[in-house]
């Protein structure tokens, strides 16, 4: 008799110990493991200096930090991001039709429903699932996935037209437009101080020849001077322009040289490589998108080598024959070298030069300045993409949420 007691009493016992174990309704239970600050912490949210300075004393000078400062830095570090860990945890628990009690969540059973301290009969609260994007459970953004993806989810995509897409992009794309076109203004302005500077050098080469008689050389140089010329003329290239000036008095002076230009004119195409189609980049921006238009710019290649590359191909063009006489070259030395023609354009050469050279620093000034706006616009359709993000989450699953808030309350 005394046996059936004790059986019975410790089959009770059992009963009482695993009814106050387990609470009713929790299926299972889940503890928050905090993590450890030097393993999971250190070095991998915080940057490692902090830690070897406050536990080692090392790295102390190059964070500028005593290892007192650098400890109490490193724990309010930790403390900031462990709460937010216990947070996530949290949200995390209570999706899952759980509550939390002392840092455990405690998972409700089938037929159960999480209250806010509490498993209680009833079928939990249907969670409406979360759309697709960087999401925690409670509809926040996760951060660092947000970051890295905004734009995909944001108006700034070529493949959206510029009229449908939000103010923010639409600022962002019109300042684009208006970049690409300084882009084009640097380029040519690149190109032609290139051209002209290629010019001077051929000029002074056509002064040496001319001033020590040497014929060959100053009707190739007069010749690729020529040809450089009335391409960039018939092209509507600013560069050359200063020449205009050493070709007519030259003509009117000796008369084969007069012919020879005539020749040059009838031949020189109306287009060479330094005709740019600005049709085919301007509102590029506008139309295609600022990727595209970028990338036609880029198209253009570098502007010092386009330049290089079109003087030289002076030397492929059949020049008019070398055949001039002694006096010829006098008149030509008396009219260009005497009476300072080839010194006047090269100083107006040299004058064009430096106008495009303060052009060019203005424009990268106002290049800078563009690309600042665009910083600025995208900023801002970031943090319209964010606002939008979350507004559609909470609206996909704002009744479900405040229908199990409502319930946990």
């Amino acid at each position: 008799m005394k046996r059936l007691f004790i059986t019975i009493s410790l089959v009770f016992l059992v009963f009482i110990l695993t009814g106050c174990g387990t609470p009713q309704g929790v299926s299972r239970s889940e503890d928050f493991n905090e993590p450890d600050i030097k393993q999971e912490f250190c070095g991998v949210h915080l940057n490692y200096q902090y830690c070897k300075c406050a536990f080692h004393g090392d790295f102390c000078e190059d964070i500028g930090m005593s290892s007192k400062e650098a400890s109490k830095y490193v724990e309010e570090q930790y403390n900031n991001w462990l709460e937010k860990e216990k947070q996530s945890f949290g949200s995390s628990c209570v999706a899952a039709n759980g509550y939390i009690e002392d840092d455990t969540c405690n998972y409700c059973d089938q037929g159960y429903k999480a209250t806010k301290d509490s498993c209680v009969p009833g079928e939990p609260e249907q969670v409406a699932e979360l759309p697709e994007g960087p999401y925690n459970n409670d509809c926040s953004l996760k951060q660092e996935e947000f970051d890295r993806d905004w734009k995909k989810y944001s108006d700034i995509d070529d493949a959206i037209p510029a009229e449908d897409r939000s103010y923010e992009a639409k600022q962002a794309l019109t300042v684009y437009e208006t970049m690409i076109g300084k882009l084009m203004e640097t380029f040519e302005i690149q190109r032609d101080i290139e051209i002209e500077e290629q010019m001077q050098s051929s000029l002074n080469e056509y002064r040496q020849a001319l001033v020590q008689n040497q014929k060959t050389n100053l009707l190739k140089a007069f010749w690729r001077l020529s040809w450089v010329t009335y391409s960039t003329i018939k092209s509507g290239v600013t560069a050359g322009k200063s020449y205009g000036n050493l070709m007519t008095s030259a003509g009117n002076a000796v008369q084969s040289v007069g012919s020879g230009l005539k020749t040059f004119q009838a031949v020189i195409p109306a287009n060479s490589d330094l005709a740019i189609d600005k049709s085919q980049l301007s509102g590029k921006a506008m139309s295609v998108g600022a990727k595209t238009a970028l990338e036609g710019v880029e198209s253009l290649g570098d502007p010092v080598k386009v330049a290089v590359r079109f003087v030289k191909s002076a030397a492929d063009v059949t020049l008019p024959s070398a055949n001039i006489t002694e006096a010829e070259i006098n008149i030509l030395r008396q009219q260009q070298i005497d009476k300072g023609v080839v010194d006047q354009v090269l100083l107006s050469s040299q004058a064009a030069n430096a106008e495009r050279q303060a052009r060019l620093t203005a424009l990268e000034q106002e290049i800078k300045s563009l690309e600042s706006q665009i910083s600025e616009w995208e900023t801002k359709e970031k943090e319209r993409v964010s606002s939008s993000l979350v507004d559609s989450c909470k609206k996909l699953t704002g009744e479900n949420n405040s229908a199990s808030q409502n319930s946990v309350e």
